[in-house]
C-alpha cells in the first residue's frame, strides 16, 4: 500500500516532464521570413535572422535599401548599417532604444485550429503597445533561442516567432512569415562590420 503513493506521483509528473522536453533551447539558427503587405498581397522584401550565442544580426533587404542590425544581448549598445544605391552607412545606437513603447496589453488568442508552421505547432497571440501598433504574433513554444528579442516585441513572448503582422494605428498591415529555417553553426564572420565601407552617422 505504501508504494502506490510514489507510483501515483510518478505518473502525475510524466506529463510535466513531457512537456520540459518537447522545448529545445537553441544557442544557434538562422531563419528567413518573407514581407508581405497584407492589402496588397505584394512582397515587398526579405529579412533574415542570425542568432549565435547572445549575438544577433538582423537584416531587412527591399528594392530601396538593405539595413542591418547587430548587437549583443548583454550590450547596452547595437549598430546599424543601411545600403541605400552606392550610398553606405553605419550608425551606433542605444539599444533598446530610451523611447521604445511599453507594452500594454498581451492576450492569447483561442483557436480551434492549431497553426502549423515550418513543422512546428504554433500559438498565437496578440500585442497591444502605447504608440497604437498591434502585433499579432505565432509562436511556437517547442524553441527558445538564446536571443529571442531580435524584435524588441519579443520579449515577452515563450516561444520562437515564426509569423507576426504589424498592424499600425493607420496605413497598411505587414506581415512577416518564417519560409526557411536552419539550426546549423553559424560563422563568427557573420557578425563582422567593415566599418571601413560605411560614412559614419552621427
Amino acid at each position: 500500500m505504501k508504494r502506490i503513493p510514489s507510483i501515483f506521483i510518478v505518473y502525475m509528473l510524466l506529463p510535466l516532464f513531457s512537456l520540459k522536453a518537447q522545448t529545445k533551447n537553441i544557442g544557434e539558427c538562422a531563419l528567413q521570413y518573407s514581407i508581405v503587405k497584407l492589402d496588397t498581397k505584394d512582397t515587398v522584401g526579405v529579412k533574415w535572422v542570425y542568432v549565435k550565442g547572445d549575438q544577433c544580426k538582423t537584416t531587412i533587404h527591399t528594392p530601396q535599401l538593405i539595413q542591418t542590425l547587430y548587437f549583443n544581448a548583454q550590450s547596452s549598445t547595437a549598430t546599424i548599417t543601411k545600403d541605400i544605391g552606392e550610398s553606405h552607412f553605419i550608425q551606433e545606437v542605444v539599444y533598446p532604444p530610451i523611447g521604445q513603447p511599453s507594452l500594454v496589453s498581451m492576450k492569447e488568442i483561442i483557436s480551434d485550429s492549431l497553426v502549423q508552421l515550418l513543422g512546428f505547432t504554433c500559438k498565437q497571440i496578440e500585442l497591444k503597445w502605447s504608440d497604437g501598433v498591434v502585433y499579432q504574433i505565432w509562436y511556437t513554444p517547442e524553441i527558445i533561442t538564446t536571443v529571442s528579442s531580435f524584435e524588441l516585441a519579443f520579449k515577452e513572448v515563450g516561444g520562437l516567432v515564426l509569423c507576426y503582422n504589424v498592424i499600425p494605428e493607420s496605413g497598411n498591415t505587414v506581415q512577416y512569415k518564417a519560409t526557411s529555417i536552419d539550426f546549423s553553426p553559424i560563422a563568427l564572420s557573420q557578425f563582422n562590420i567593415n566599418k571601413d565601407q560605411y560614412q559614419i552617422i552621427e
